[in-house]
């Protein structure tokens, strides 16, 4: 309900009607509470005023009765006329003491006792100290039990004492007065003095004592002045708040206070609060309704544009329906501006949609072709991928190539050198077979001296034995000597064959061994010169190699570098065919977003 218009706007004339009636009942109320504040303080004071009066006069007719004992104070007998103010002033006893003797003549013929000297009575001090009529402190009567007080007046001759009057009297009429001052029920007055003794109350028990037990704000010197002058003031007595105002009691140091209860006393401004509450309420409630009624009336028209707008908003986005524009009024206003602003968002939205279905049929052939551009490019990159990786193999193997041309390279020239270190080896081993042939025939000869001299030691073993079998006994140990040596050069010579077997063996061999060294040798020579020109060839084959890997490296690098761009353009072609696809994903759902509302078929703007 808070967020209707309606209810706002009636909400907001409701404060405006409540705080403006709220502040002319303020400033009512604070007229008629200075008005009442000056009324009660008028009041207050004409009733304390009016009984201090009162108060005084009687008072003051009492002491102007005592005053009037003048001539008596100056005869020698005083007693009728003593006894004609007891009389007529309502005293209880009127007395004549002289300050000569201290004698004193009493109305009602008391005799004093010898030892009362009337000179030391405090009424008797007061009046010689004031040199007027004075009027003591209420003291309780000892026969009676009654409130009294002493009016004393002093008499003079020259300016000479001659006499001081007095009168005691009773004060209930006081008591009476002050206790019938009530201006409202809750509210009372009270004679005190300037000591703060309670002279009259309305409570009995509370005459004569501290006004302190009141309240504590009654100290001692609190009544040194009168109270409430300007403006009475306010104290809490007997748990409520009161005004106060006092009046001095003329011829005494009396004050009358009149406490006025301030709850009884705001009763009327409390009276019309409540009344001004309750019109407040009244009013606003009867604002609220009428302005409840014309606010009905008035929105009506706007509630039905407001319709109008929540069916456009809450259908299927139909732009064709327009609000009803009768009328001048703002309503009107506001339903021929949406009109206008639906037209031009019906024409923008018919023009969003056509741009949408061809930028959704361009962004399909363009994802199209970005695909087909995509694949072609991905196969190139494959197959330059492989032409590389193929051309790489070539480079490695051409390059294998050549290092294997310049290792037999440098094997043939290694073994040019080792073929001719071989001839060289092989003539010096043909010396040195030559050298051994000769050798061999050395040992031969050699061999046949060995051959002689194991026959003749054969011979002189046989000898031996021929002459030790001679000798018979004697001859044995050499016939076995003999024997051995026999034993011996028959294997020296079984020995001495076999090496002569062993060297023609070995010459016939070593013969072999020289022609096929003598061979060998010429067939070195033939391999060296055989080697050198394959050395040679193969250097030539290490130098076009090297220059072979030299160009493939070159092909390498431009197919790497091609490789490197076409990686590139498949990226770029990726990244082309990913658009296309956002492009055409957002072409759809700008098509989606537009066919959620209804349009016509073309949109005429009104001017």
């Amino acid at each position: 309900m808070l967020s209707t218009l309606r209810f706002r706007l009636l909400l907001a004339m409701a404060a405006i009607i409540t705080l403006a009636l709220i502040a002319n009942a303020a400033v009512s109320y604070f007229t008629i509470q200075r008005h009442n504040d000056q009324q009660v303080a008028r009041n207050l004071t004409a009733e304390a005023q009016g009984n201090g009066l009162a108060i005084g006069e009687w008072v003051g007719a009492r002491a102007m009765m005592l005053e009037a004992l003048a001539p008596a104070a100056h005869s020698d007998d005083p007693m009728t006329a003593l006894q004609q103010l007891e009389a007529s002033g309502g005293f209880i006893a009127t007395y004549m003491a002289y300050p000569q003797d201290g004698s004193a003549v009493f109305s009602d013929g008391w005799t004093p006792p010898s030892d009362y000297d009337p000179r030391q009575r405090t009424w008797y001090q007061q009046a010689v100290e004031a040199e007027s009529t004075v009027v003591t402190e209420p003291y309780a009567d000892a026969d009676t039990g009654g409130l009294v007080v002493t009016i004393a007046a002093p008499f003079y001759r020259n300016d000479r004492l001659v006499a001081v009057a007095g009168g005691d009297i009773g004060i209930e009429a006081i008591v009476d007065i002050a206790g019938s001052i009530a201006p409202t029920p809750e509210s009372f007055a009270f004679l005190v003095t300037a000591d703060g003794t309670l002279v009259a109350h309305p409570d009995p028990e509370m005459t004569l004592e501290p006004a302190s037990r009141l309240t504590a704000d009654f100290d001692a010197g609190y009544f040194s002045a009168p109270i409430g002058v300007g403006e009475p003031e306010r104290l809490a007595l007997g748990g409520r708040d009161k005004w106060l105002r006092s009046v001095p009691i003329s011829g005494t140091d009396w004050q009358l206070v009149v406490a006025l209860d301030e709850r009884e006393a705001t009763a009327g401004l409390r009276a019309v609060l409540g009344s001004s509450a309750l019109t407040l309420v009244l009013v606003v409630l009867g604002a609220v309704l009428v302005l409840g009624a014309l606010l009905t009336l008035m929105f009506r028209r706007l509630q039905v544009v407001r319709d109008a707008m929540i069916d456009i908003a809450s259908g299927d986005g139909d732009l064709t329906l327009r609000l009803p524009e009768v009328g001048r009024d703002e309503v009107a206003q506001i339903a021929s501006a949406f009109n206008r602003f639906v037209s031009r968002i019906e024409s923008v939205l018919i023009t969003i949609r056509e741009a949408s279905e061809s930028v959704t049929v361009a962004a399909g052939e363009i994802a199209t072709g970005g695909q087909d551009l995509s694949r072609r490019t991905e196969n190139a990159a494959s197959s330059l991928q492989q032409s590389s990786a193929s051309i790489e193999e070539i480079t490695s193997t051409v390059e294998h190539t050549a290092d294997s041309a310049r290792h037999a390279s440098e094997l043939s020239q290694s073994a040019s050198e080792v073929a001719t270190r071989g001839g060289e080896v092989v003539g010096q081993v043909v010396s040195t077979m030559e050298e051994i042939t000769a050798s061999s025939e050395r040992i031969g000869n050699i061999v046949k001296v060995m051959d002689g001299i194991a026959f003749q030691t054969n011979l002189l073993a046989l000898n031996a034995s021929v002459e030790a079998a001679r000798a018979g006994e004697q001859g044995r140990g050499f016939a076995v000597v003999a024997g051995e040596v026999r034993q011996l050069a028959t294997r020296s010579a079984e020995a001495s064959r076999e090496i002569r077997g062993l060297i023609d063996a070995s010459g016939q061999k070593v013969a072999s061994g020289t022609e096929l060294v003598r061979r060998a040798g010429a067939t070195m020579e033939e391999l060296v010169a055989g080697v050198n020109r394959v050395a040679k060839v193969l250097g030539e084959i290490s130098v076009a190699a090297g220059e072979q890997s030299d160009g493939i490296g070159q092909v390498n690098v431009a197919v790497a570098e091609l490789d490197r761009m076409t990686q590139q353009n498949a990226a770029l072609v990726e990244e082309s065919t990913v658009a296309a696809e956002q492009l055409k994903e957002q072409a759809d759902r700008l098509a989606e977003a537009v066919g959620g509302f209804k349009l016509g078929e073309r949109a005429v703007v009104p001017a």
